[in-house]
């Protein structure tokens, strides 16, 4: 892939604009809406929802920017058509192995963290990242909404976080330090972007791998796919726990 233009500035910038500010705004404007109105899950979910959406669609909008201003496009970061099925094949199969060993890493996590603190602090932490997931995924009663998160989680996150974590962010990093400090910082900001404690270790193996995909496979596609399988995977496991 052709060297992005950017800096390590336009990397924090993005992330502080959408992971801060324009959710921020988000929450704001859909209070102010509401008014007075008495919060009930549904808005919760709604209002969450809008906020995922505008933090993911500004993940890929500034990335393009910022590329654009440089007088690059995304191709430049390797968003678009190599060997299509190839490279789709390759990430299903990654997105699978990653949902995978997933199981081991979060088991790992737990022996590590209770080295430091007491089992039932960790049971806790681990129980409320799950809820995380959860609610954003469960409790809603609209099949439309279903359908939106859905395809926010499946589909659109995976697009807008690939476009920047691995074909901006680490590209950046590797022009800078070299391709295994690359994997390895962009892996680290992956994980912290996410706010997990307990699953730190797994969503940092997750975007290690999904970064020697974009080394390897040299276009986004791949971890694209493998991240949607991903995502995929988990929203059915947590959909089906709770049935």
């Amino acid at each position: 892939a052709t060297k992005p233009f950017g800096s390590l500035w336009d990397i924090l910038a993005i992330l502080a604009l959408s992971m801060g500010l324009i959710p921020l705004l988000i929450y704001v404007a859909f209070d102010c809406l509401l008014g007075a109105a008495p919060p009930t899950w549904p808005l919760e979910q709604i209002r969450m929802a809008m906020a995922v959406s505008a933090q993911e669609a500004a993940f890929f909008l500034l990335t393009w920017g910022v590329l654009r201003q440089g007088g690059q496009s995304l191709r430049a970061v390797g968003l678009g058509w190599h060997r299509p099925w190839l490279d789709v094949l390759w990430g299903v199969g990654l997105g699978v192995v990653c949902f995978a060993i997933s199981p081991l890493s979060e088991y790992v996590s737990r022996v590590l963290f209770t080295l430091f603190i007491d089992e039932n602090t960790v049971m806790q932490m681990l129980s409320r990242e799950n809820m995380l997931a959860s609610n954003l995924i469960l409790v809603s009663q609209s099949r439309l909404l279903h359908f939106c998160l859905g395809g926010l989680v499946i589909v659109v996150a995976p697009v807008a976080e690939e476009t920047f974590f691995r074909g901006y962010a680490y590209s950046l990093f590797k022009e800078r330090w070299g391709t295994t400090t690359a994997l390895f910082v962009n892996g680290l900001l992956f994980a912290a972007v996410h706010a997990y404690v307990i699953y730190f270790p797994s969503v940092f193996l997750l975007g290690f791998l999904l970064g020697l995909a974009y080394e390897w496979r040299k276009n986004l596609l791949t971890p694209i796919v493998a991240h949607g399988v991903m995502n995929l995977l988990v929203a059915v496991t947590v959909y089906c726990s709770y049935l």
